[in-house]
């Protein structure tokens, strides 16, 4: 199993043509091809927490599902919070890779994932990265609320319901991450995504659109189970698949009375 041999595969799961124009998503750091893959680290962010963490589990390759690099480098030193855990990795020989929004749009992927939540006659994508879903029946608002929260095991959930409009959802549109700019414009009674600016979540709800929002990673990062159980099912035995540890949502809820 080579590096060659890992980047087809995930990109038979999560074809290139499907990413967003503005993504950088494909080979991030190309470290010792040739070598055999014994290893290979799944994690949403390559933090330095997280890159110390390939390290100590001596892995050959990373894939990471956010870029860690979306914009150009200009210098590449350790005094770049970006750069430095990317150079140690190349010193030890581990690669990168980044599926990101290729890996939404793709049939089984992120966002067909997140519909799972309903029941549905029809899904259609949209920009890839989104999906609009004809529900079977239609929801009410903490019906659809209580789907989301048990599919994807969430702890809270946020929601901003429309000014008026009907109370029914029967048409609703998703996406992962912040969704905000894919899902605009559509005619839908809901949308769930991440997270919304404020402003953009009162542009839905005035124009009677309910808003569904349950953070930004919690629509990815339990999905990293499901990308591990589908590259098994395809690699050569022997190879490790590891969802990282270290891994973890930057933002914590702080309770009222801690």
């Amino acid at each position: 199993m080579t590096l060659s041999d890992l980047i087809d595969m995930l990109e038979t799961l999560a074809p290139p043509e499907g990413a967003a124009e503005w993504d950088n998503t494909g080979l991030i750091l190309e470290a010792s091809s040739g070598l055999p893959l014994k290893k290979i680290l799944l994690t949403l962010d390559l933090t330095a927490e997280v890159a110390e963490e390939a390290l100590d589990s001596a892995v050959q390759a990373i894939v990471a599902y956010h870029p860690p690099v979306f914009s150009g480098l200009k210098q590449l030193n350790r005094a770049d919070p970006v750069a430095a855990p990317l150079l140690d990795l190349l010193a030890a020989g581990v690669s990168v890779y980044s599926p990101h929004t290729a890996l939404d749009a793709a049939p089984e992927g992120m966002s067909d994932w997140m519909a799972r939540a309903f029941e549905y006659d029809l899904i259609e994508a949209i920009e890839g990265s989104g999906r609009v879903l004809t529900l079977s029946n239609p929801l009410t608002p903490a019906e659809a609320g209580q789907r989301l929260k048990t599919s994807l095991s969430l702890p809270y959930l946020r929601r901003a319901l429309a000014a008026h409009g009907t109370g029914s959802i029967r048409r609703l549109a998703l996406c992962p991450g912040a969704g905000a700019s894919v899902l605009s414009g559509l005619e839908v009674d809901a949308v769930v995504t991440g997270e919304m600016k404020h402003h953009d979540i009162l542009s839905f709800t005035r124009r009677g659109v309910h808003v569904f929002l349950s953070e930004h990673t919690h629509t990815e990062r339990p999905y990293l189970a499901v990308l591990r159980e589908r590259l098994l099912a395809r690699l050569p035995a022997g190879v490790e698949v590891l969802l990282s540890r270290a891994d973890k949502d930057p933002v914590e809820l702080v309770d009222s009375d801690a």
